[in-house]
């Protein structure tokens, strides 16, 4: 019997979102059952998409709540800034937050602020108009976390893999543009005049490696699959930009797998360093959107075969690992890779209906 992983999908998002609206990362591994504002975004993406609209609003509006309760935390941290103080590393918004929306209370690499630019994509292209009702109630949430990555956005933090506390992220600065101007383009009135082409014109001066394409973080020319992000989706630059161009090419031989999938970067030793089904589906995308089908299809059809015979998709698949010695380890510590994992799943739900609608244009 074959496994619709369409409806395997949507069956395991929603066994995995908790009445509040929350979506859990993934419920098998140990680390993960909290809910990230970036995967969240992404799955509640990939489910309105998929025409689970219920869902998706559920999770946002879980958001909202949950960002308008940390009003005063907001506030006091902008008031040390304002002062000239150095804040702690707790008086920072988390990257997670557990399904009933309280901050955890397990250590972790809580400063990033990727999750909060990529949540204002999220909310503002899921509402499209002013008139949205979701886009109303949200207003207290959107403007709080406007103000939050307008006094931080060159601070900085951890990157969207949680690593290099002390680096200002390529792939971050793109998705606070991306969230900052799609506000921007609902109304304009909420964004300080030039702040999206500030962190613009910063990302551009300082994140090109000398070769011409994006690198990793300011001052490391490597590149990282979530460099896609610059322009797919948030626009940084268009997508025939020279310096994407280079950088597609470079992810292309030093990240993918021939025929295969695609990796975070090239010294990544987590669980070995195995091939990443959000990122394969990543670049799905940005195929579709250079009219390559063909190869969006093939891609398309390598995440199906990552699956489990129940219909799981993992975060990453142990193939082609760049450094397998390092597998064991990570094993003794937190346990087998995640499985399902639910950005996966809503990641593959994106590029299935993103196909559907470029093969129906032709």
């Amino acid at each position: 019997m074959t496994i619709d992983l369409h409806q395997a999908s949507v069956a395991i998002i929603r066994a995995g979102q908790h009445r509040s609206g929350a979506y859990i990362a993934s419920p098998n591994f140990s680390q993960y059952g909290y809910s990230w504002l970036r995967d969240g975004t992404w799955i509640a993406y990939g489910m309105a998409r998929a025409g689970q609209i219920d869902s998706a609003e559920a999770f946002f509006r879980w958001g909202v709540k949950v960002l308008t309760a940390q009003q005063s935390r907001v506030e006091a941290l902008l008031d040390k800034l304002a002062g000239g103080e150095t804040p702690l590393e707790s008086d920072y918004l988390p990257t997670r937050f557990t399904l009933d929306g309280e901050i955890g209370t397990e250590a972790w690499t809580d400063f990033q602020l990727d999750g909060y630019g990529t949540w204002l994509w999220g909310i503002a292209t899921h509402c499209g108009s002013v008139d949205h009702p979701l886009w109303r109630e949200a207003q207290p949430a959107i403007k709080l976390v406007i103000a939050y990555l307008q006094a931080l956005w060159q601070s900085p933090n951890y990157d969207c893999w949680e690593e290099h506390r002390n680096q200002i992220h390529t792939a971050t600065l793109a998705a606070i543009y991306g969230g900052l101007r799609a506000i921007q383009q609902l109304d304009a009135t909420l964004i300080a005049d030039g702040l999206p082409e500030q962190i613009q014109a910063f990302a551009l001066a300082n994140c090109v490696a000398a070769e011409g394409h994006f690198c990793k973080y300011v001052g490391n020319a490597e590149v990282d699959s979530s460099l896609l992000w610059v322009a797919v989706p948030y626009g940084l630059v268009e997508i025939d930009d020279p310096r994407f161009v280079a950088t597609l090419m470079k992810i292309e031989r030093d990240l993918r797998v021939p025929d295969g999938g695609v990796y975070r970067y090239c010294a990544d030793n987590y669980y070995g360093g195995g091939e990443w089904n959000l990122l394969t589906a990543w670049l799905g995308w940005t195929y579709l959107l250079l009219a390559r089908l063909d190869e969006a299809r093939d891609i398309l059809r390598w995440i199906e075969t990552q699956a489990t015979p129940t219909g799981e998709l993992p975060e990453q698949t142990a193939g082609h690992l760049l450094l397998p010695s390092y597998y064991p380890d990570w094993v003794a510590k937190w346990g087998n890779p995640a499985v399902p994992l639910l950005w996966s799943h809503g990641m593959y739900l994106t590029l299935e209906s993103l196909l559907k609608d470029a093969e129906k244009s032709l």
